[in-house]
Parts: C-alpha cells; sequence; structure tokens
C-alpha cells in the first residue's frame, strides 16, 4: 500500500489484496488443521477471537464485501503545500477523491493559481532552495478516523500473523520473531513535486486560460 500511496487505483488494488489476505490466510489454516482435532479446537477459539476484536473483525467483513460486491472504497483526505523534507511547512486542505491520483489536487491549485493567483505562494517553478511543492495525503477508513490506514492495517496483521505464528509453534517449527515496521510517514504520505513539473503545469493553465476568458 505504502509504494501506491498516491495512485488511487494502485493504493485501493493493494488494499483489497491485503483485507483477502489477512482472512483468507486463517481460513488455509483451518482447513489444513482439520484433521487435527485438538488444534482444530484451538485455532478456532483463536479465530472467534480476532472475530471480536473491533479492527480485524471489521476487516473481515469488509474482505467479505470486496469479494461479492466490489472494491473498496475508503476515505481520501489531502493538503497542498510546501515541505522542506519533514512534513509539511505550509498547506490548505483540499478534497481528493479516493478514485483520484494525489497530483490531480496539485492540478486543480494550479488551475486556480493560473485564474486567481498563488495565494500561499507554495508553487515553486525554479530552485526552492530546499522547499518544494507539495501534496500531503492520507487514507482512513471512517469506523477508525484517528488513524492512518496503512497504520490500520499493520495493526491488523500483527494480530493475524501472531496467530499464525503461534499454530506454527504448536506444530513444531522453528519460528523467527516476527517484526513489523511502517516507512517513515512523511516519505509516505507527502509527494513531492519537481519545480519543472510546476513550472509546465502552470504556464499550460495559463495559456489555456487566457484563450478561453472572454
Amino acid at each position: 500500500m505504502e509504494y501506491g500511496y498516491h495512485e488511487a487505483d494502485r493504493f485501493r488494488w493493494a488494499l483489497n489484496s491485503f483485507l483477502r489476505c489477512i482472512k483468507e490466510v486463517i481460513q488455509m489454516a483451518t482447513m489444513e488443521m482439520q484433521h487435527a482435532p485438538e488444534l482444530n479446537s484451538w485455532l478456532k477459539q483463536q479465530k472467534e477471537e480476532l472475530h471480536k476484536d473491533e479492527l480485524v473483525g471489521y476487516l473481515f467483513k469488509q474482505r467479505d464485501l470486496i469479494v461479492h460486491r466490489s472494491m473498496l472504497k475508503p476515505a481520501s483526505e489531502g493538503m497542498v503545500g510546501l515541505t522542506k523534507g519533514r512534513g509539511l511547512k505550509l498547506g490548505i486542505g483540499m478534497p481528493i477523491d479516493p478514485l483520484e491520483d494525489s497530483e490531480q489536487a496539485i492540478l486543480r491549485y494550479i488551475d486556480h493559481a493560473a485564474r486567481e493567483e498563488d495565494f500561499l505562494g507554495i508553487l515553486y517553478t525554479e530552485d526552492g532552495y530546499g522547499e518544494y511543492t507539495c501534496v500531503e495525503r492520507s487514507w482512513r477508513m471512517e469506523p477508525f478516523p484517528e488513524k492512518e490506514l496503512t497504520e490500520l492495517a499493520a495493526e491488523a496483521w500483527d494480530k493475524v500473523a501472531n496467530l499464525v505464528h503461534s499454530l506454527a509453534s504448536r506444530l513444531g517449527a522453528k519460528v523467527s520473531d516476527l517484526k513489523f515496521e511502517l516507512s517513515n510517514a512523511n516519505s509516505v504520505r507527502i509527494r513531492v513535486f519537481e519545480p519543472d513539473f510546476i513550472k509546465e503545469n502552470l504556464e499550460a493553465a495559463k495559456e489555456f486560460h487566457a484563450k478561453n476568458t472572454t
């Protein structure tokens, strides 16, 4: 999900794949344990606990929806602004449809600046001495608005992985300690745009409006 964070189709495809994975890996384990009554009984109890978990239980239900209906459409929000590589330095909220790439947000602001003005002063068409125009995006799920979606996914994966880890241990397998780390939030949620990109699109927008303004 992190690799396609700013591309709507890639992100949603990865999210849907993740939702299928966390439930179906448990289903596969259940099938394998059908002929091991003691382990099957233990696994059944663990599965019931997972289904009771607020987050995992909700994600399991979302998996069923995407399998039988369509791809999930999570909530999406964002800001356009400038950064020096350590988070957003200055910005303004900009709606980003879950079906849109993050690039569309900055293109909308560029279009506004071409018609009116760059009132934030964030469109760097030349070297900004370490400052860059950017979009900061965040994906969320409505029942858990306080947490970003990849954080929720990591939390859910840890819970499911711990169950699989415990099952493998009970089967006598040699297992390694589990460790799951997310990438730096700034490097994932913030997309930087080079001055050449800003300049090219700003000039094109100004030219378009100059020709079409009566």
